[in-house]
């Protein structure tokens, strides 16, 4: 992993693949209140779109290339250098403290670039390294014959609006920042008396729309779990199915078949966390802790129930969040082979397709879709597809730690 300095500047390509999602993530630990934001400017770095200002309250671009989300202590935003457009040529990652502290009072900041789960580049700084600057600019992207960072690390003592008057800008605070303009209400004006008309004859009303039947999801895309007229959830199944690759020839005789394994880390609300996984028996359980349970173990992929993960609804008081994964247990890293597809399934609600449509040639972790309570009684779904050397370096990512050792089925 690259240690950044202040003042490094390089070229994205040489640490990373810059046509895939790349994920900043900002943290501040320290007495003050922290904000922190994502700013778009064009070629000559002035901000000609307020929608192009990724904050607590406009979490996306308009063509959701920058996303954030907090997680945690921590905010992260998530970049998609191709889907920007080609007036937006740099984004600058800031933080501005709130009221009167300063950057020089922090305890630490961290900010970790990474890319399909794995931390690839890293900046610590601390209060020493500031002094009365209330906005900083930690770090950079910007367009010079293809995507670069830059690590300024240095802003501004006047705060949040100085470092808008950096980038032609009026605005004072994050606050200031423009909902979308009202439609405008049409006057009215006297018209003529309309000719007459044959008597109309009204058409049968159209039926009600129904909800889709299913749902497929898109990277980083979130959709809730609605509750049945009882006030429950149901039973929430989660099932995993692949296929396997033809093997012809001799060469087919000692080749392994693809054995996915699903599985899933768990958090209940009383902060207890556990694994339920074939390796090691841990088939978990409906009606008792976790609530959750593991039907079996399809080493083929030939049943056409594959494997199936069973989520007790009507406890869903007691579950915090469910990380859903899958991982190669026997046979070659091949994920475009195994066409490895998810679907959760609850009753009342759509089915919920999660395709593994991205692939990685020598991982064999895909963390596949986390469900997390959301305080109204029920779930949402989001989909993750992010592929890991280990489950170790999952658990980190997602802040679980768990102790892990080696086992078996």
């Amino acid at each position: 992993m690259v240690q950044l300095v202040r003042g490094f500047r390089g070229k994205l390509s040489d640490h990373m693949q810059t046509e895939q999602e790349i994920v900043i993530r900002m943290e501040v630990s320290g007495g003050g209140v922290y904000d922190v934001c994502c700013i778009g400017t064009d070629a000559q770095d002035k901000l000609t779109n307020e929608r192009y200002v990724i904050f607590y309250h406009q979490t996306a671009s308009p063509e959701e290339a920058v996303r954030s989300r907090v997680q945690g202590e921590a905010t992260e935003f998530s970049v998609r250098p191709a889907l920007l457009p080609s007036e937006i040529g740099r984004l600058r990652f800031a933080v501005c403290i709130e009221g009167s502290s300063t950057m020089g009072q922090i305890e630490a900041f961290d900010l970790t670039v990474c890319q399909n789960g794995t931390p690839l580049m890293k900046l610590h700084l601390n209060g020493s390294d500031f002094s009365r600057e209330r906005a900083v600019i930690a770090a950079e992207l910007y367009r010079k014959d293809e995507w670069r960072i830059g690590i300024p690390a240095s802003g501004w003592e006047g705060g949040i609006r100085e470092l808008f008057r950096s980038v032609g800008s009026e605005l004072d605070t994050l606050d200031d920042i423009a909902a979308p303009a009202p439609v405008p209400v049409r006057e009215l004006v006297p018209t003529p008396p309309p000719t007459p008309v044959p008597p109309y004859v009204p058409e049968q009303p159209s039926p009600a729309p129904q909800r889709p039947a299913k749902v497929e999801l898109r990277k980083g895309q979130k959709v809730s779990l609605a509750k049945q007229e009882s006030g429950s959830l149901g039973e929430i199944l989660i099932n995993l199915n692949w296929s396997q690759p033809e093997r012809k020839g001799l060469l087919g005789l000692f080749s392994n078949a693809i054995d996915l394994d699903l599985e899933c880390l768990y958090e209940l609300t009383d902060g207890s966390k556990g694994a339920v996984q074939a390796i090691g028996r841990k088939f978990g359980s409906l009606q008792n802790r976790p609530y959750i349970a593991l039907d079996g173990d399809d080493r083929s992929g030939a049943s056409s129930e594959g494997e199936n993960l069973r989520i007790n609804g009507e406890r869903i008081a007691q579950i915090q969040r469910i990380l859903v994964y899958t991982s190669i247990y026997e046979g070659a890293v091949n994920w475009s082979e195994a066409k490895g597809i998810a679907t959760v399934k609850c009753p009342g609600n759509p089915e919920i397709i999660v395709r593994l449509d991205e692939y990685h040639p020598s991982r064999k972790i895909c963390a596949v879709a986390l469900l997390e309570n959301n305080g109204n009684g029920g779930f949402s779904v989001e989909k993750l597809v992010q592929y890991f050397e280990s489950k170790p370096l999952m658990d980190q990512t997602y802040h679980w730690g768990l102790q892990w050792s080696y086992g078996k089925k």
